[in-house]
């Protein structure tokens, strides 16, 4: 598999600090957990991130924008990249490489994984060919990524193991998650 990006430019609001940054399972970050479980497997890992803050570095792809809002990161695929991109959120650190595999057999636009109740959106991949499309939607003031994948050819994909989509968004979650 080519490339991944693990988005780590939210605002943690929930956290109370900035989750991407906190110790997670022995790694110096929750961020530096997953970029090493994909490094794995793809050639091409970058953090998007809207400014270096990570210790030890990781290769980064500086979100210029003031909102917090992933499809800014979209928007901007296709200058970047030529070829789909894995895309998930640095507090989803439990993804299967399996689920993660069967997503990038998919041909269509936008492959995305479900737990059969919701669809993930920051767990999949993204053609850099819908860039356009969300700069479109940016300009309309549309930031949903659920309306991209209904405007783009997309397709989801259900799993079964729910664990897989644990996302830490408190304390309790870091807790929990943290083990």
């Amino acid at each position: 598999m080519q490339n991944a990006l693990i988005l780590a430019g939210g605002k943690s609001s929930r956290m109370g600090t900035d989750k991407t940054l906190l110790e997670f399972c022995g790694a110096p970050s929750i961020t530096h957990f997953l970029f090493e479980r994909l490094s794995k497997h793809f050639d091409n890992v970058k953090v998007a991130s809207k400014q270096d803050k990570f210790n030890p570095k990781l290769p980064l792809l500086i979100d210029e924008f003031s909102e917090f809002a992933p499809i800014y990161v979209i928007a901007n695929l296709d200058k970047y990249y030529n070829d789909p991109v894995f895309i998930i959120a640095a507090d989803t650190p439990f993804v299967e490489i399996d689920t993660i595999k069967k997503l990038s057999k998919q041909k269509s636009q936008i492959a995305l994984a479900s737990d059969g109740e919701f669809i993930h959106y920051l767990c999949g991949f993204y053609s850099p060919s819908v860039a356009n499309i969300a700069r479109q939607m940016i300009k309309s003031k549309d930031l949903r990524l659920a309306n991209l994948a209904k405007i783009c050819e997309c397709e989801s994909i259900e799993f079964g193991n729910l664990k897989q989509f644990f996302n830490i968004n408190t304390k309790a979650d870091y807790e929990e998650a943290n083990i």
